[in-house]
């Protein structure tokens, strides 16, 4: 809806431009030009992020059929009882196998679907309900394959490498998932500090290097800088860091198109509004504002 307004505007405004030389540059059908291009990029970034939700989600159906398929053999191999030969054990064992690495791959598939769902800007419930609904999925299916393993013991069907396969699986798995939690943290974890030039200086965050004669230095994170006097925060949870003093100043690296100091009605800094929190945080974890209180 929005991109036919702008394509309506567009329209009345090259109709109105007609009245212009050709060379004679026309500010509000730039802006307009900019604006609808603007709204077709976003557009394009969003379809393609849906895409590749979609296309994982796929892959975990398709990969569920898999094992469904995989549980049937097994139990037309196990028909046979105690009496199976070694080729049927051997079949029975490969896609016992087979099956573990498929749910461990699901499994994996939607840790990387929540964590990709979770850094998005796209709110949508349906997605987030249908990966609630696959993770529910897989515990069922879970719970079929003992069955399964359990009703090839009463069988008195002894698969050797079961047990052990599973266990070394699930310690795995558990590792796996571990390591990329503590990924996840450690690449959402970053800091702040927020203080006069003294406090900082005192506290040994900052100093001022350069300039000529005493004149012109600059403030800086020193190397060597007191990281207890930090606080810490979660970026994909919080974007705008108080400030509430006269006048505030950002000396680390960070892009400025990545952010804006929000101000009062007395025109005085309130807090700094992250607006690309990817590009803040690319630099530097460690965020640094020195104020006039």
């Amino acid at each position: 809806m929005k991109s036919a307004l702008y394509s309506t505007l567009l329209s009345i405004a090259l109709i109105f431009n007609g009245c212009q030389s050709a060379d004679e540059p026309n500010p509000e059908l730039e802006k307009l030009k900019a604006e609808k291009e603007a709204i077709a990029k976003e557009a394009a970034s969003k379809d393609s992020t849906i895409n590749s939700f979609m296309e994982s989600l796929n892959e975990i159906e398709d990969n569920l059929r898999e094992v469904k398929q995989k549980e049937g053999s097994i139990k037309t191999s196990a028909t046979g009882g105690a009496e199976l030969q070694g080729t049927a054990k051997d079949r029975i064992n490969q896609d016992i196998n087979d099956i573990n690495e498929i749910m461990e791959e699901n499994k994996q598939k939607l840790i990387n679907l929540q964590s990709k769902l979770k850094k998005s800007n796209i709110k949508i419930s349906q997605f987030e309900k249908t990966i609630e609904r696959m993770t529910e999925q897989l515990a069922e299916k879970d719970k079929e394959i003992g069955t399964l393993k359990e009703q090839l013991a009463a069988q008195n069907i002894q698969i050797t490498e079961l047990n052990t396969n599973v266990s070394n699986l699930k310690t795995e798995s558990a590792s796996k998932t571990q390591v990329i939690e503590q990924q996840v943290v450690k690449m959402n974890t970053a800091f702040y500090a927020v203080g006069t030039y003294k406090e900082l200086r005192d506290n040994k965050v900052v100093n001022k290097e350069g300039g000529f004669l005493g004149l012109g230095k600059k403030k800086i994170l020193k190397s060597d800088f007191n990281q207890d006097y930090f606080t810490q925060i979660d970026v994909s949870k919080i974007t705008s860091i108080p400030i509430n003093a006269k006048s505030a100043k950002v000396i680390t690296t960070h892009p400025t198109s990545s952010y804006k100091i929000e101000m009062d009605g007395k025109k005085k800094a309130k807090s700094l509004t992250i607006t690309n929190s990817e590009s803040f945080w690319k630099s530097s974890k460690y965020l640094v504002i020195t104020v006039e209180k």
